[in-house]
């Protein structure tokens, strides 16, 4: 231990610190004030950052327990239950709040390895605890505002690019008609055991939509009917099916709405009793639209939205609806359309829904099963995780209302297992 004999006088400076330090020389710090090695160390970001992984990984443990009782409490989401909703929203809020200190402490890392900091950051930092925030809050502020700018300015061409290339998918998504070719196997899900295919029916192609509907639907098809069997048709497409896109669709409608005025006069009227019975008010927004439109005189994607959700409609005049436009589009050599309920409306946000209306010569049953309880569970949570899971984590928001409705696109429709499926 030093020792200083004489007592400091005002005509001396005296300095106290570790032997060996030379005066003006930071010891975990560059002259910037980054930290040196040592002061990573001395500092314990690295620990920092295992820590904080430990908590997202309680997190996310907390989150899948309260994403099981939801599942349980709520029927798979068919009874609304407060306090596992409130429940899961707090977990789902705990489990983002820690990946943000996560990246938090990945960013402080980050930062005490850069060699020597921008004059622009230090000008952010500045402005930032001018604002009122401490030197740490400060500095990681304006390393994350330098970061993301440098990020904007290299990926604005690659962004642009995406753009278009999403804007070019949409377009062929809408305009270009498409064809199943033989060999594929659709997916029919119902409380129809009989075989064979006639009608209009609803199915589906890809791995997670088959799920969906094996789940949620089945699940819905349950609670309709207490304790009745569901049943999982699959049908093999004998010869290709033609899928009118939307603009053909839509150039049928107007075609036949202003060719046959008896045929307008029954859209409307169907339309008008479909307004207000729906499920959910993004479908109710969808019908008033396609009215709006109807009422102007226009026959547009607006009214093909609106009739394609009605397409479920058993009523007298919903049946004679879908089987004029159904017989039109056969003429025309079309087999099928997109569900555009779930594509876009209902809440299942399915890849690839598909309403098949000419398939009786062209396809045929390969196999029809009952879906046993234990699977129809299984399927739901893939469903939901498929639905909500990401958006659920990220926002916080849980299963309400709007998912409420997934298949019944109306209080007074019939189910969509109506449409037949027999021998």
């Amino acid at each position: 231990m030093w020792q200083y004999l004489s007592p400091p006088t005002p005509n001396e400076l005296y300095h106290y610190g570790v032997l060996g330090m030379k005066w003006g020389v930071r010891r975990f710090q560059n002259k910037d004030g980054s930290l040196t090695k040592l002061g990573r160390e001395r500092y314990g970001y690295n620990t920092d950052v295992e820590k904080a992984k430990t908590e997202v990984s309680k997190a996310k443990a907390t989150y899948k327990k309260a994403l099981t009782d939801y599942y349980k409490k709520t029927k798979g989401g068919l009874v609304y239950d407060s306090k596992a909703s409130d429940k899961l929203t707090k977990a789902a809020k705990d489990l983002q709040y820690a990946k943000d200190d996560l990246s938090d402490a990945k960013v402080k890392v980050k930062m005490s390895r850069q060699a020597k900091k921008s004059d622009r950051q230090i000008k952010f930092e500045q402005k930032y605890k001018e604002q009122g925030m401490n030197q740490e809050e400060a500095e990681l502020a304006a390393y994350k505002r330098v970061r993301t700018e440098k990020i904007i300015a290299v990926t604005a061409g690659m962004a642009i690019t995406a753009a278009a290339a999403y804007v070019a998918y949409k377009h062929y998504d809408n305009n270009v008609d498409k064809i199943i070719k033989s060999g594929k196997t659709l997916q029919n899900i119902s409380t129809n055991s009989n075989k064979g295919v006639s009608d209009a029916f609803y199915a589906s192609m890809n791995k997670i939509d088959n799920a969906k509907y094996r789940g949620i639907y089945g699940q819905q098809l349950k609670s309709w009917q207490i304790n009745a069997p569901v049943y999982e048709t699959k049908i093999r497409v004998d010869s290709g099916l033609k899928i009118a896109s939307k603009k053909s669709a839509t150039q049928a409608l107007s075609e036949l709405a202003k060719s046959d005025k008896t045929y307008s006069e029954n859209l409307k009227t169907h339309l008008n009793n479909l307004y207000g019975s729906m499920a959910t008010p993004k479908q109710n927004e969808v019908i008033k639209r396609g009215l709006k439109s109807l009422n102007s005189g226009k026959v547009d994607s607006h009214v093909y939205e609106a009739l394609n959700l009605g397409l479920v409609d058993h009523s007298p005049t919903g049946q004679k609806v879908s089987k004029g436009f159904y017989d039109l589009l056969k003429s025309k050599g079309y087999d099928s359309i997109k569900d555009i309920n779930d594509y876009k409306y209902s809440g299942y946000k399915s890849a690839n829904p598909l309403i098949v209306f000419n398939g009786a010569s062209k396809t045929s049953v390969k196999s029809i099963r009952e879906v046993g309880e234990e699977e129809i569970k299984k399927n739901l949570k893939l469903g939901y995780a498929d639905i909500l899971g990401k958006e659920m984590v990220k926002t916080g928001a849980t299963f309400v209302t709007g998912v409420l409705g997934l298949k019944t696109a109306s209080k007074t429709i019939k189910s969509k297992s109506d449409k037949k499926v027999k021998k």
